[in-house]
């Protein structure tokens, strides 16, 4: 098959979207299709661009074998509302420029946000009578709308209205969790064109002897550490971390990471500082070597989501955790998707993200029973086996191929 993809985040990326928009093409290529990628210039999650792609409008290289067809969009310093949707906007019009540069191909695959991204693939999808297959990663409307980030007026009604438009004209729309396919059904994509396509992992080999973290940072020596590395955003509430290293702090046995880049850092720093946390460390987003390194030293690893984000976004790192073996300390919304599944799995403790004592008696317990937290590891690692690579991506491509069979019969 010829496969146009399309995704804002691509490599050098490897954090959030990036990190399945560029290993789904990859796949793809060591099956024998023929794959172009249209992508931004590399700056998530840090948002900034690399110094030698400022000012570029267009680029073209080839990775692993993959055609890589670059455009221009703008990546503001401060990230509002008003500047993302700008960034959108401009990536979104110079990926349809790529569009045209990549040629006609079988089938035309976007990762989604930004779901304006959906819009150009169909315009091309129907110029081009093949089918459009939309992964939608998060439902960042959904999410901000519920944290009171955006206003439920004219304008969300509009995007919203656009949104559905979008995943409604897609041939398939394929989506990482259950309560993900629950919202999408309910912004009336019809249930036939809805696919569970989980997040995938190479879970052979991850596991490994190490200590590298700890050598490389003296403040973790001796000490029970608690990370969290990832997006730094105002919907993963990472504040609630900072919040249990302050109600600690006089407990000299615990460390805690915050690892990572966003939007929120500045503030989360600043909070920081205001706290006086001495048990506190941040560091910027690790590279995938030094992110396993991490992951094997660290006792127990955080994960966060904001009271009110719902089910509008599921977080990529999880699977790693897992196929890591390491056990989780989650504030969640104990009803939420996540929750059900940390729980599910038994391979963490979910606590409300407001409840900072509860959190505190549950680090506690990990810190004084060995035994349970290699048992929850353990969960962790064997339930991730369903999530395998090989597994989700040939089902995946499989589902592809028959949609461009057919789209070829009827043309």
């Amino acid at each position: 098959m010829k496969i146009l993809v399309a995704s804002i985040n691509f490599a050098p990326d490897h954090s959030g979207i990036g990190v399945y928009s560029t290993d789904f093409p990859k796949f793809l290529v060591e099956r024998g299709d023929e794959v172009a990628m249209v992508t931004g210039f590399s700056y998530y999650p840090a948002w900034r661009k690399r110094p030698e792609d400022q000012g570029r409008l267009f680029a073209t290289e080839t990775w692993n074998g993959i055609r890589v067809l670059r455009g221009y969009l703008f990546v503001p310093r401060r990230v509002t509302t008003a500047a993302r949707l700008w960034h959108e906007a401009t990536f979104c019009f110079f990926a349809a420029l790529n569009f045209l540069r990549a040629g006609r191909h079988d089938a035309v695959v976007v990762f989604s946000p930004p779901f304006l991204l959906g819009l150009v693939g169909k315009i091309f999808s129907v110029l081009w009578r093949c089918p459009l297959v939309v992964n939608v990663q998060d439902l960042p409307l959904d999410a901000a709308t519920s944290l009171g980030m955006v206003g439920r007026g004219w304008f969300s009604r509009t995007v919203s209205a656009l949104e559905r438009m979008v995943y409604r004209g897609a041939d398939q729309v394929a989506t990482i969790s259950r309560g993900m396919m629950d919202a999408l059904r309910a912004k009336g994509v019809d249930s036939d064109k809805l696919a569970l396509v989980p997040n995938w992992i190479r879970v052979s080999g991850e596991c490994s002897a190490s200590g590298e973290f700890r050598q490389a940072h003296p403040q973790a020596e001796g000490k029970f550490l608690v990370a969290y590395a990832g997006n730094l955003g105002v919907k993963q509430g990472v504040d609630c971390l900072l919040r249990l290293a302050k109600a600690v702090e006089r407990d000299r046995r615990f460390h805690f990471f915050l690892i990572g880049d966003g939007a929120d850092k500045p503030r989360l720093l600043a909070m920081a500082d205001e706290l006086c946390l001495e048990n506190t460390s941040f560091l910027p987003l690790l590279d995938p070597t030094n992110y396993r390194a991490m992951l094997i030293d660290v006792d127990v690893v955080f994960l966060a989501q904001k009271r009110g984000a719902g089910d509008n976004f599921f977080p990529s790192k999880l699977l790693g955790v897992m196929a890591q073996g390491k056990p989780m300390l989650v504030a969640a919304d104990p009803a939420s998707e996540l929750a059900r599944a940390v729980d599910d799995w038994k391979c963490g403790r979910v606590e409300s993200p407001d409840d900072i004592p509860r959190l505190s008696q549950r680090l506690e317990e990990f810190a004084v029973d060995t035994k349970l937290l290699s048992l929850l590891g353990q969960n962790g690692r064997r339930e991730v086996e369903a999530f395998e690579r090989e597994k989700v991506l040939a089902d995946w491509r499989d589902r592809i191929s028959r949609l461009a069979e057919k789209a070829r019969k009827l043309a």
